[in-house]
């Protein structure tokens, strides 16, 4: 039963390695949950098994690119941690296919959940970012494997170097993020 005045939260990508320790660790301080997966009646392959059994735990079928899946997954929390990204479905033989099938649908997903925390007047929200906003860069691949520099908000891929090995663009996401900031700020949501 959850605590006193703990509003639920939404965990977007639930059914993922991070999303579901995300989870987990709220529904061990008694918060509500709600989980979002692209399918919860998906049995073929027990994918949400780990999931079905968490008392507090309410799935969702919901997808990034479809907002009104988002917000009902969304109304009713105080909380949404955006975890959910897009997976490669298959190998990008072009930059072009990786940005169709990774960047677009993550920049699209990212917005949609900002517009449903606005609209559901959502207080808090944490956005994990992908990890190539710092992987791309040439720096730590030269410093070998004893390179243990923690990443942190300092450490960017290298954009030339991404152009250099033609990666998608990683400041397509870098300017998502810029603008779901501003739009937190204007509607005065805290978000990290």
């Amino acid at each position: 039963m959850p605590a006193a005045g703990k509003g639920a939260v939404c965990v977007t990508g639930a059914g993922g390695f991070i999303g579901s320790w995300v989870v987990q660790l709220l529904l061990s301080n008694d918060y509500p949950v709600h989980g979002t997966v692209r399918d919860p009646q998906d049995d073929d392959h027990n994918k949400y098994a780990h999931l079905k059994g968490l008392k507090g735990l309410k799935l969702f079928k919901a997808d990034l690119t479809d907002y009104a899946s988002l917000l009902s997954a969304i109304q009713g929390c105080s909380g949404v941690f955006h975890v959910a990204s897009p997976v490669q479905s298959s190998s990008c033989s072009s930059k072009q296919e990786a940005e169709a099938e990774i960047i677009e649908p993550t920049v699209r997903g990212t917005l949609n959940v900002m517009k449903a925390c606005a609209e559901a007047k959502v207080k808090r929200v944490v956005v994990v970012s992908s990890a190539a906003a710092v992987v791309l860069n040439p720096a730590w691949l030269e410093a070998g494997p004893g390179y243990n520099k923690p990443m942190d908000e300092t450490c960017w891929s290298d954009l030339a170097y991404s152009a250099a090995i033609e990666v998608p663009d990683p400041t397509r996401i870098d300017s998502t993020a810029c603008s779901v900031t501003m739009v937190f700020k204007y509607k005065r949501i805290a978000m990290i």
